[in-house]
């Protein structure tokens, strides 16, 4: 409340111009969560990254901010190794850098500041494409007689077959209580895009996990547990994969299936179909024409 107080006495008194603006960095980063990072479902960590430029950079004047600034900031970063490792990865730069853009944006839409968004010819680093690791159906068996027949975990068993049948993100699942299976469904809600997904389930998981939870109440297992059933069926993946091959495992055979790619972006809950598209490489008819109109298949039939 006190936020837009401040906004409308700023509007009587006349707005400030850019010369007299000498808000720090901070400031205006305080300014952006209180009117919008406070709805972030990870506002406050988002808000602790940019204050961490904010400190990097001297917290200068927010409107002396410019692309050489990031540049020197995204530079300091790319350099600072732990035992030989990078300690920011270039794609999370790209977000830091997306998140403070956004930051003065939203000020100017409101009309808290006056000048142009300082970092509006920021580049964002080309990163490599990440690989996208899915699990075959023959290792998707081994991961599940693994924990069934070596772990005995029930409660792991079936947060990993559920998030296999849903496309659901693990901590969706994880999170789930017995009130959140009703009619065949599963209902998925704070989701990452905040909107309630209710995803339909074969008729015995979902008997089995409604009894499950009824029992227990809650799921009862980590993605440490998660992790040491990988190894355990002998399956290796990519750094930083863990639990969100499930998901990926989920699209992919989705599409290979022939699933349709806007009912798999429904599913997912992506804003944005780009998002989505990724997994449409999976289709077994996506790109079959390289067979057939390669030049040598070309040749073969002169």
């Amino acid at each position: 409340m006190e936020y837009y107080e401040e906004i409308k006495r700023k509007h009587q008194q006349g707005l400030l111009c850019e010369e007299q603006d000498n808000r720090t960095l901070k400031e205006i980063i305080d300014l952006w969560y209180q009117g919008k990072g406070c709805e972030l479902v990870n506002g406050e960590i988002v808000k602790m990254c940019l204050y961490n430029i904010a400190d990097t950079l001297g917290n200068i004047e927010a409107r002396k901010m410019s692309p050489k600034l990031y540049n020197a900031y995204k530079t300091s970063k790319r350099l600072q190794k732990i035992n030989g490792k990078r300690v920011v990865a270039d794609s999370t730069l790209n977000v830091y850098l997306v998140q403070l853009k956004s930051v003065f944006n939203y000020l100017i839409n409101i009309d808290e500041i006056q000048y142009p968004n300082p970092l509006s010819k920021a580049h964002r680093i080309k990163t490599q494409e990440p690989e996208l690791t899915y699990l075959t159906a023959e290792q998707i068996e081994r991961l599940l007689n693994a924990i069934e027949s070596q772990m005995k975990n029930k409660h792991l068993l079936l947060v990993t077959k559920l998030c296999l049948s849903t496309g659901a993100r693990w901590s969706e699942i994880a999170s789930r209580k017995a009130h959140h299976f009703k009619n065949q469904r599963v209902e998925l809600t704070k989701t990452k895009g905040k909107k309630i997904r209710s995803i339909p389930l074969d008729s015995a998981l979902y008997e089995e996990a409604r009894t499950h939870l009824e029992e227990h109440e809650s799921f009862q297992c980590s993605l440490c547990s998660f992790g040491r059933a990988l190894k355990k069926a002998n399956i290796t993946l990519p750094e930083g994969e863990a639990s969100h091959v499930l998901r990926h495992t989920f699209a992919s055979h989705f599409m290979m299936n022939k699933g349709n790619i806007i009912v798999l972006q429904n599913i997912l809950g992506h804003a944005d179909i780009q998002l989505t598209m990724k997994y449409a490489k999976f289709d077994l008819d996506h790109f079959k024409d390289a067979i057939t109109l390669n030049p040598l298949s070309q040749l073969a039939r002169q």
